[in-house]
C-alpha cells in the first residue's frame, strides 16, 4: 500500500512541477507528509528539523562555501544531526525510518532553491490532491 502512495505522490509532484513550475518541496516529500498526515506532530517535527537544517545552512554559509551538491549533502546532515539531538529528548515524535530522516534535508534544499514560502504552498497544494485521489480511489490514509 505504502508503495502505491508514494508513487502516486511522485507522479503527482513532477506533474505539478511540469505545469505549476513549483517544486512542491522535493518529488518525495508530499507523499510522505501525505502517509504522515493522521499525526500531525510527525508533519510539524519534519517542518522543524527542516526549516532548522536551512537555517543553520544558512548560517554556516557565511563561513564556508556552500553551493550544490555539497549544499545538499550539508543539509541532510544537518537534518540527521537535528534529529539525533531531539530524538535524544523528545522520542514519542521522532521520524521512524531512514526516509524519514532524509525528508527534511530535502526539504530544506528546496527551500533554499525557491524560497520557504513557495516550497510549503506547493507543498499543501500537492499534498490535498494526493489526499484527495486517495480518497477518490479509496486507498486508506495509513500512517508510517
Amino acid at each position: 500500500m505504502y508503495s502505491k502512495i508514494i508513487v502516486l505522490g511522485v507522479v503527482v509532484s513532477i506533474l505539478f512541477t511540469e505545469f505549476i513550475g513549483l517544486s512542491p518541496a522535493g518529488i518525495i516529500v508530499p507523499s510522505y507528509i501525505t502517509l504522515c498526515l493522521r499525526t500531525p506532530q510527525r508533519v510539524v517535527y519534519t517542518l522543524l528539523v527542516a526549516l532548522l537544517a536551512w537555517g543553520i545552512s544558512r548560517l554556516l554559509s557565511n563561513f564556508i562555501i556552500l553551493y550544490g551538491r555539497r549544499r545538499f549533502a550539508v543539509m541532510i546532515i544537518l537534518s540527521f544531526s537535528i534529529d539525533l539531538l531531539i530524538g535524544g529528548i523528545m522520542t514519542e515524535i521522532t521520524m521512524p525510518g531512514l526516509i524519514g530522516i532524509l525528508v527534511p534535508g530535502i526539504m530544506a534544499s528546496e527551500f533554499e532553491r525557491q524560497g520557504v514560502i513557495r516550497s510549503l504552498f506547493s507543498l499543501g497544494i500537492v499534498v490535498g490532491i494526493i489526499s484527495m485521489i486517495m480518497l477518490i480511489c479509496g486507498i486508506p490514509v495509513l500512517t508510517i
